[in-house]
């Protein structure tokens, strides 16, 4: 159903994403690594959910939102072998000599052990001697940003140790990974980077489809106006929106006004929490002045001006330069002749709305 809020997790379930899907698919039978590249919300996990069903390989697939160092990659990556039984099933008794795991009826469970990234290369290695091929799945790998050095060193241990691993990297174009898709030459990576495959907003048209079908599914008839201008006036084409004010008219069977202003309102808090997220150890100040600028959509010197009026001081261009390209990478602003916009309707509501400081 495509107001089911889950991850979509068959082919069937997957709407207006054929193209990605049929790319991505061929990228992992030719056994490339892929980085899937987009804003949240817009079906990242969706698409490699959804390709594991046409992949003739075991897949793991690890939520790695909110953690934290290699005991935050070790506790994921044993909660995606507890979800994938098929590939538990294969490696569970050698996991049984592995310092901080333990085995019993329910799966894996993991201490804090001494070396966790040890840990996890010799749970790794497990994967890697078995004669079947697996695709690991790093779902929001920019997380990982404080292991970026341990983590390419591994990668590239597993690149050239065992070619039956692919893995699967999805996120925006900062952080960790942009050194994945961009490695410099000293990085371990350096010649091996992962295919790109970019996942952006549904277009109008799409997403009025979205929201067309997915209503037909509950045998409601919505008037076309009303889906037109939830499209062009609210939600534009993030399919994540869609899918909730899809659920809570259909399926909470909330009245159609009732059910935009609830969808709204519930994405306000989810948008807030991943900007915290997002502006922790960062510059607070500068990248929240240039945000709130486009929201509106800003030039270069409407942005620069924003940022020196919050600071009451001077700010050098490459400051300003650094902020934009760093929101730009995070996908939370785009930049078209030299004018910055945020896209997503959700977030420029709250920066226009919510005090914020």
């Amino acid at each position: 159903m495509l107001f089911d809020l889950s991850p979509k997790e068959s082919p069937k379930e997957l709407f207006g994403r054929e193209e990605e899907l049929d790319e991505l698919v061929r990228l992992l039978k030719a056994r490339r690594w892929v980085a899937v590249l987009g804003p949240r919300m817009v079906g990242k996990t969706s698409l490699v959910k959804a390709a594991n069903a046409r992949i003739d390989r075991d897949a793991v697939y690890l939520n790695l939102w909110g953690a934290k160092g290699t005991q935050g990659l070790l506790n994921a990556l044993v909660h995606g072998l507890n979800s994938s039984r098929g590939v538990l099933q294969k490696v569970r008794d050698g996991m049984e000599r592995i310092e901080g795991l333990s085995v019993g009826p329910g799966g894996v469970s993991v201490a804090a052990p001494k070396k966790p990234l040890r840990t996890m290369w010799d749970l790794l290695s497990i994967m890697g001697r078995q004669k079947g091929s697996y695709v690991i799945e790093l779902d929001e790998v920019q997380e990982l940003a404080v292991i970026s050095g341990h983590l390419l060193k591994m990668l590239a241990n597993i690149f050239n140790t065992y070619p039956n691993m692919t893995f699967v990297f999805t996120g925006s174009i900062f952080g960790l990974m942009k050194t994945l898709i961009e490695p410099k030459s000293s990085s371990p990576l350096y010649g091996r980077s992962p295919a790109k495959l970019y996942l952006r907003p549904f277009e109008k048209k799409k997403a009025i489809d979205f929201l067309d079908k997915g209503f037909q599914e509950y045998d409601m008839k919505v008037p076309h106006d009303i889906v037109t201008n939830v499209v062009e006036e609210r939600l534009d084409g993030i399919p994540g929106w869609l899918a909730l004010y899809g659920n809570n008219a259909a399926v909470r069977r909330l009245p159609l006004e009732k059910a935009l202003d609830e969808t709204i309102s519930e994405g306000l808090k989810i948008v807030r929490e991943e900007l915290e997220h997002f502006l922790k150890g960062r510059g607070r100040s500068a990248y929240l002045a240039a945000l709130k600028a486009a929201a509106t959509s800003a030039r270069w010197s409407e942005v620069k001006g924003a940022m020196e009026a919050r600071r009451r001081s001077p700010v050098n261009d490459a400051t300003v330069y650094n902020v934009l390209e760093g929101l730009k990478a995070a996908m939370l602003i785009d930049e078209q002749e030299r004018v910055y916009r945020i896209n997503d309707p959700v977030l420029r509501t709250l920066l226009l709305t919510a005090k914020i400081s």
